[in-house]
């Protein structure tokens, strides 16, 4: 098997499983994957920091920790997230199939830390 070529995981030595030959690149995606979830985990929360200081009301962290978007922060933080998937993700494995895949798969694996959850996770 090629780098170029994705199979299913195989069994390691590491708790992780291998895709590639090249246990690298299966380390670098892995990277990605999480760089990814922890940019629009960042994205979210100052998307919520601005719709706050935007009201003219003083801005508490546990406002900002707790509270809720707005519903329609939260349709357009889904939207901006569906296509952050499609561009980032769908890119990276476009020449495996994963342009094909659902977005729904990749927001189901609970890449985002649940230290904060996503605009997703609070509806």
């Amino acid at each position: 098997m090629s780098d170029k070529q994705a199979t299913e995981p195989a069994a390691t030595d590491h708790d992780n499983p291998m895709y590639f030959d090249n246990e690298v690149i299966d380390h670098l995606i892995s990277i990605v994957l999480e760089l990814g979830a922890e940019l629009f985990v960042t994205r979210d929360r100052l998307a919520r920091l601005e719709e706050l200081l935007a009201s003219g009301e003083p801005v508490t962290l546990e406002e900002l920790d707790q509270g809720r978007p707005s519903q329609e922060l939260q349709e357009r933080l889904k939207q901006e997230r569906q296509a952050f998937i499609e561009q980032v993700y769908g890119r990276l494995y476009s020449r495996y199939g994963g342009d094909q895949a659902s977005s729904q798969a990749a927001l189901s694996r609970g890449t985002t830390p649940s230290t904060v959850p996503s605009a997703d996770a609070r509806d």
